[in-house]
Order: structure tokens, then sequence, then C-alpha cells
């Protein structure tokens, strides 16, 4: 068996909702503390800008939030590996275990920069998706995502080569 850590697939799109909301209060507060009260008389229309650029950067950690609510259900694992070679090594394991899978296109869901799909596969009773996390060019860990019911030996006889 596996020693594989799983967690709701909806962890990351928290962690990067929070990241982007706290970002956004922070250096809000900053500006409205230090540049606001000087020169909110001279550039008004300036000020509002400010004001609807922050609020339009903490809609999107919302959305993100929201992103990851829809996701509550599924379970995920990480793994320190390029996504392009986990799936290639998954798909070859179904076909071994001749268990029919198609890949379909990844969930269109904005990034924001976060994430890069890399693929989806579709079995009859659920699906797999991959992603690799991203924080700007550093490179973090690849999700893999379970929805649905599968069979549960795959992942076992699948991740001790991987981890």
């Amino acid at each position: 068996m596996s020693k594989i850590e799983y967690h709701s697939e909806s962890r990351e799109w928290y962690v990067a909702s929070t990241v982007i909301i706290s970002v956004t209060v922070l250096c809000y507060s900053i500006i409205i503390i230090y540049v606001l009260p000087d020169q909110s008389q001279t550039f008004h229309q300036f000020i509002k800008m400010i004001n609807v650029s922050f609020l339009l950067l903490g809609l999107s950690g919302v959305f993100l939030g929201f992103q990851g609510y829809r996701f509550r259900e599924g379970k995920a694992f990480l793994l320190r590996m390029d996504g392009e070679r986990i799936i290639v090594e998954l798909e070859k394991l179904l076909i071994a275990s001749k268990i029919e899978a198609r890949e379909i296109s990844c969930i269109d869901a904005f990034s924001f920069g976060l994430w890069r799909p890399i693929g989806r596969l579709s079995l009859n009773s659920g699906e797999i998706e991959i992603k690799e996390l991203w924080f700007s060019a550093y490179f973090y860990k690849t999700q893999i995502s379970l929805r649905g019911d599968f069979p549960q030996e795959i992942i076992d006889d699948f991740t001790p080569d991987l981890v």
C-alpha cells in the first residue's frame, strides 16, 4: 500500500485565494495609510482607479476561493515530479490494466499563472486531472486530482514508483 497523503482537491485553490487576498489587503493598507491621504484632493480620479484596481484584484481571490469550493468533493495528492511524465506513466498503467480511459481537455478555469493544466483522463466511473502548481517561475509540485470512483489499486500500484 502506498503512503500517499490525500487531501481535498480544493486545498490549493484556497491557499492561492488566501495569498491573493492577503497581499491585496496588505498593499492596499500601505497605500491607504501613506499615499491616499496626501493625494486625495489633488488626484481624485487617480484615487478612484487605485480603489477599483484593488477591488478587482481582491475579487480575483474570491473567484479562486469559489473555484476551490466547487472541487471540495474530489481528493488529491501532490508529487514533486514533472506532470507530463506522470500522465504518460498513468496512461501506460491504465492500458496494462485494461481499463479504458480517454483524454479530455482540462477544466477551463482561469489560473492567474498559479498552475498549468497537464491533462485529464476520463474513466468509466471517474476522472483523474493532473496539473502543475507554480509560484511565478518556480515549480512547486504536481497535483493529481481524483474525482468519482475508480479502482484504488491502480493508484496504489502507480504511486510507489513515483514517490
